[in-house]
C-alpha cells in the first residue's frame, strides 16, 4: 500500500526489489494477475562479455524508481491514468531457471 493507507512512504531504495515494487509471487500456479513479470538471465548471446544474465535484476532495479504506488501513472498528453492498482493488477513472478 501507499503511505495514506500504511503509514509508509513505500520509497523506491527501500524494502525488496521487484519489477516495479509490485507483490511478488513465487508460487505460479496461484498466479491472480493481469500481467506477471518474468525475468529471463540468460548470457549465452554473447562471448568473453558475461553479464546479461543481470538485466533483469538490473530491470528490476531501474523499474523501483517509477514505482506508481496509489495513483497509476499519470499521462499528462492524453490526461489519462494508465496501471491503476484498483483496475490493473501487476505481480513479479521472479526470474525463469536456465538450465
Amino acid at each position: 500500500g501507499h503511505g495514506y493507507e500504511s503509514g509508509r512512504l513505500n520509497l523506491p531504495f527501500v524494502g525488496l526489489c521487484s519489477f516495479g515494487k509490485y507483490p511478488y509471487q513465487p508460487d505460479w500456479t496461484a498466479i491472480d494477475a493481469d500481467f506477471a513479470i518474468l525475468g529471463a538471465p540468460f548470457d549465452f548471446g554473447t562471448q568473453f562479455r558475461a553479464g546479461a544474465r543481470f538485466g533483469p535484476r538490473g530491470i528490476r532495479e531501474a523499474s523501483t524508481l517509477f514505482s506508481f504506488g496509489h495513483a497509476g501513472a499519470y499521462d499528462h498528453e492524453d490526461d489519462v491514468t494508465y496501471l491503476e492498482n484498483d483496475k490493473v493488477r501487476i505481480v513479479d513472478i521472479g526470474d525463469a531457471d536456465i538450465i
